[in-house]
């Protein structure tokens, strides 16, 4: 049965349950309607029942003719006889919601076994994310426990990462990573290292750890390759690119801008020695030499002397 055909049945389920309802309430407005109708009996037999014995004492009295009494004796027995066909009424009322209440049951026992059926043909995945891809096409038969596709978190990616055991005293959970693409070297997102485990690899000496990353902007993608760096440290200083570097005996130098143009009015560069720390992707940490706000040559720098003159672009 598929899917479309279970949805009328669950709704004529609740629809059925709907007038078993009013059926129940209806029969609860008949039963007080009975009642008091009855009361109502009871209340004129018992005058009925001190009447007749009024007119009994009467006749036996001699005040009245036997024919007074023979009319009260038939009122009472009607009055009684009224009584009795409206305590029926109640009972047949009392009757009628035991059957409003069994109809109830079994209507919202329908109801229920509907929706159970209708659930059994919405597949629900138990976690959010996106679908992937379909494993079943139309018309298969999918049995308990088969797979029918697969659902990607995006929201959140893990990425396990092997450090070298030499740096396990530096290992903390909360270490900065950044995601790289590794075709360029750019930035793709930053996460934090969420597990280190205890023990090292024996074939490798490294130890396994795990970084968690928000997918933001949609970047990332489920099985992406990456090239992960963890920021061991965080301090403020000075990067160039490695193509503004010149080594000369061994040593660093940087073409620094003149603050000041030549009597031409002309942009002059001047050789600067330089400490350079660690390379970090295509850029160098400049230890010593170099000031926040000097501008430096970034072209051209095989064709440049001490004292050239050059061209800024902007």
């Amino acid at each position: 049965m598929k899917a479309d055909e279970t949805l009328p049945q669950l709704q004529g389920s609740l629809a059925a349950l709907d007038v078993a309802i009013g059926g129940r309430e209806n029969a609860l407005k008949a039963l007080h309607i009975a009642r008091a109708q009855r009361d109502t009996a009871r209340s004129d037999l018992n005058l009925k029942i001190i009447n007749t014995k009024r007119v009994q004492q009467l006749v036996a009295d001699g005040a009245l003719a036997q024919i007074y009494l023979d009319e009260v004796l038939a009122k009472q027995d009607a009055a009684r006889n009224s009584l009795k066909a409206a305590e029926e009424q109640v009972a047949a009322a009392q009757v009628a919601i035991t059957q409003a209440d069994a109809k109830i049951r079994e209507a919202r026992s329908q109801a229920q076994s509907s929706g159970v059926s209708l659930g059994f043909k919405n597949v629900v995945a138990p976690i959010a994310g996106v679908v992937d891809d379909i494993l079943v096409k139309v018309g298969d038969y999918v049995t308990t426990g088969q797979p029918v596709t697969r659902i990607t978190q995006t929201d959140i990616f893990y990425l396990n990462i092997e450090v070298p055991a030499e740096k396990a005293n530096q290992l903390k959970t909360g270490l900065a990573v950044e995601l790289l693409d590794p075709s360029n070297r750019q930035q793709l997102a930053t996460g934090s290292l969420v597990f280190i485990s205890p023990t090292v690899q024996s074939n490798a000496q490294g130890i396994l750890t795990k970084a968690q990353f928000q997918n933001v902007n949609s970047k990332l993608r489920d099985g992406q390759f990456v090239a992960a760096r963890l920021i061991w440290g965080v301090q403020p200083g000075i990067l160039v690119p490695t193509g503004a570097i010149s080594r000369i005996s061994g040593k660093s130098f940087v073409f620094v801008v003149d603050k000041k143009p030549n009597q031409k009015g002309q942009l002059v560069v001047r050789l600067q020695p330089v400490e350079l720390g660690p390379i970090q992707g295509n850029q160098y940490q400049i230890k010593s030499g170099l000031r926040t706000g000097n501008r430096i040559a970034v072209t051209n720098v095989l064709r440049l002397r001490d004292g050239a003159v050059i061209q800024s672009q902007n």
